[in-house]
């Protein structure tokens, strides 16, 4: 989408698709996220409104395209050499055969399941299945973590289901933020999850009523339905991309000139840093290049009510130092009731922001100003002679740099 929008104005731009443009895997869960995060428990009433959001968005961007006058083709497409691209129509109709000066490959990734813990879409469900949900479980098995699993149990535990969350390791991690796994994992603990840490699961048995989960070590653990955290993996060479071509350059294009890997199907990563990939690599295709994708300054997040946010790098990164300041520090905490949450500030050893972390009903939001602060090159001293509106959660990362000063 990015990538055909960005191009849209200086060539003539298809899409093929094999699926309605728009369609964003991770819509629907964002969906269940705020609406349970909101106070909704009815799964058939989350269900159907995460229906018609991915609807309402399909149509929006489908709309939008059609005013750039891009051209749209359902398929399935693969390459045959460099610029030449063969769609095969989804009703059987003849393979059509395109010819472009340049081909922006966004395909996504393909997901994995470990052996034996294959979703049967019933008892067993992918992290993105929510909406099989017919009802609400009365107890719930969450196997794998990172961002999927905290929201996962997050969600459930919101639901009102028993969640037991089987974590192969140690502790609990996001993978984005080591700063905020024992944070998130306390406050998930308090709210009802049990956390079985080092729970390796080596099968999952489906039977009608419900489903068990067998670790290495013998373990079992009953429950009405099992939701598993999958891994993706991005395979050029499925949309004919050989291995020995699929290295690129700043830009994203591989050997074969005029070919372009972005976001997932280059490596999987975050929506917003696809997009930016996207964007660079239409514009150098179309020669109106001003860089390649400066993804440095993009804030991450996950999760809701609390919502995590993160930016940079953190100390555990390489930043020289940080800071960090409760949200209890800030007016608006107290005016809104959001005791929970913090903001972590980090600088390199020039003083300058390196990056941050939060934990808030609104992280992200906080974090904006804090990105193009990054961008500008500011270093803590700036920050902390910047007054956001009062009081406002946004205006935690100055007092933090005061902070710092005193």
């Amino acid at each position: 989408m990015e990538a055909a929008r960005t191009a849209a104005p200086h060539a003539t731009v298809t899409l093929v698709s094999a699926e309605a443009p728009g369609l964003w895997r991770p819509l629907a869960g964002r969906v269940w996220l705020a609406a349970a995060a909101a106070g909704e428990r009815a799964t058939q009433v989350i269900a159907e409104r995460a229906a018609r959001t991915v609807a309402a968005w399909q149509e929006q961007c489908t709309t939008l395209l059609a005013g750039l006058e891009v051209q749209m083709l359902a398929g399935r497409a693969r390459l045959t050499g460099p610029g030449q691209v063969v769609v095969e129509p989804p009703d059987g109709a003849p393979e059509q055969r395109l010819a472009a000066d340049a081909v922006i490959i966004a395909t996504g990734a393909r997901t994995v399941f470990p052996p034996g813990l294959e979703p049967n879409h019933v008892r067993i469900l992918a992290d993105t299945e929510l909406g099989a949900l017919e009802e609400t479980p009365r107890r719930a098995l969450v196997i794998g973590d990172g961002t999927s699993g905290f929201e996962l149990c997050h969600i459930l535990n919101l639901l009102g289901a028993e969640v037991t969350w089987l974590v192969p390791e140690e502790a609990p991690r996001t993978r984005l933020a080591s700063e905020v796994d024992g944070y998130l994992t306390r406050l998930l603990e308090r709210r009802g999850v049990t956390v079985a840490p080092e729970a390796s699961v080596q099968q999952l048995v489906a039977g009608e009523r419900e489903v068990m989960a067998i670790t290495s070590d013998g373990e079992r653990h009953l429950a009405d339905v099992a939701m598993v955290v999958g891994s993706y993996r991005s395979d050029p060479e499925a949309v004919g991309l050989p291995a020995d071509q699929a290295s690129v350059d700043v830009y994203g294009q591989t050997r074969w000139r005029g070919v372009y890997l972005v976001g997932d199907a280059l490596e999987p990563c975050a929506a917003s840093v696809a997009m930016a990939q996207g964007r660079a690599a239409a514009l150098h295709a179309v020669r109106r290049s001003s860089g390649p994708a400066d993804t440095r300054h993009i804030v991450l997040t996950f999760m809701e009510r609390p919502q995590v946010a993160k930016l940079g790098r953190l100390t555990t990164e390489g930043a020289h130092g940080s800071v960090t300041a409760a949200l209890t520090e800030g007016l608006a905490a107290h005016i809104h009731e959001t005791p929970e949450g913090f903001l972590t500030l980090a600088w390199d050893q020039a003083g300058r922001i390196a990056g941050a972390v939060a934990v808030a009903p609104t992280a992200a939001d906080m974090l904006a100003p804090v990105a193009v602060a990054m961008r500008m090159g500011m270093r803590l001293e700036d920050l902390a002679s910047s007054y956001g509106p009062h009081p406002s959660l946004s205006e935690l990362a100055a007092l933090a740099a005061r902070k710092m000063e005193r």
